[in-house]
C-alpha cells in the first residue's frame, strides 16, 4: 500500500464507544485556522455578525429537523462554538417480523424490524456542519471553512451537564484570557 500509515489521522473518539448511543455530548467545533467568522465579544457579551446568525438558526434547526437529538445548551463565539447535544434513546416498537400476504397480490411481504438510526454524533455534526456552510458560502462568504474535526466529552452525570452548561454561559465573559483568542498575549 503506497500511503500504509503516512497520513493516518488518530480518531479523538472514545475507543470503543458507540456515538449513537443515548447519551449527552459536550462538543466544540472551530473554525479553519481559528478565524474570527462569527462575531466579536463586547463587554462580556457575543455580538454574531451575519455568518454568526446563520450558525445560531442552524443549532437551532438542529433540534426542530431531528428526531434523534437535541441540542438545549450552546454559545458562538467569535472562531469556535460549545453545544450540548442529547442523543435520544431508540424508540421502543411492538412490530414483530411477520410473513403475511398483501390485501390484492399474491406477494409475500416481509416487515423487517426496525433498526438502530444511523445517526451518530459525527453524522450528527458533519450534516449540520454542511448544512452551516452552504448557507455561509450562499451569503457570499466562499472562504468560509470549518476545522475538519471537533471535540467531544461524554457527560455522564447530572453535575457534568450543569458544569457544562455553566462553562457555556459563561464563555462570553471569560473571552479576554480565552487561549482560542488571538488577542490574548501567550
Amino acid at each position: 500500500m503506497q500511503f500504509k500509515d503516512r497520513y493516518r489521522v488518530e480518531t479523538a473518539r472514545l475507543c470503543g464507544k458507540d456515538y449513537a448511543e443515548t447519551g449527552t455530548y459536550f462538543v466544540t467545533v472551530c473554525t479553519k485556522g481559528m478565524e474570527c467568522w462569527f462575531g466579536e465579544v463586547r463587554n462580556e457579551r457575543m455580538v454574531l455578525n451575519a455568518v454568526g446568525m446563520i450558525v445560531v438558526e442552524e443549532i437551532c434547526g438542529i433540534s426542530i429537523h431531528r428526531n434523534d437529538c437535541f441540542v438545549d445548551a450552546w454559545i458562538v463565539m467569535p472562531n469556535h462554538l460549545h453545544m450540548l447535544v442529547h442523543i435520544l434513546p431508540f424508540p421502543e416498537t411492538n412490530l414483530i417480523e411477520t410473513h403475511r400476504r398483501c390485501v390484492s397480490t399474491d406477494v409475500d411481504v416481509l416487515i423487517p424490524l426496525p433498526r438502530r438510526r444511523l445517526g451518530t454524533l459525527g453524522s450528527i455534526i458533519a450534516s449540520w456542519k454542511s448544512m452551516c456552510t452552504k448557507r455561509i458560502w450562499n451569503a457570499g462568504y466562499r472562504d468560509f471553512q470549518w476545522q475538519s474535526r471537533f471535540y467531544d466529552s461524554i457527560l455522564r452525570t447530572d453535575r457534568a451537564v450543569e458544569n457544562a452548561r455553566s462553562y457555556i454561559a459563561m464563555n462570553p465573559v471569560r473571552w479576554h484570557r480565552d487561549r482560542n483568542n488571538h488577542d490574548v498575549a501567550p
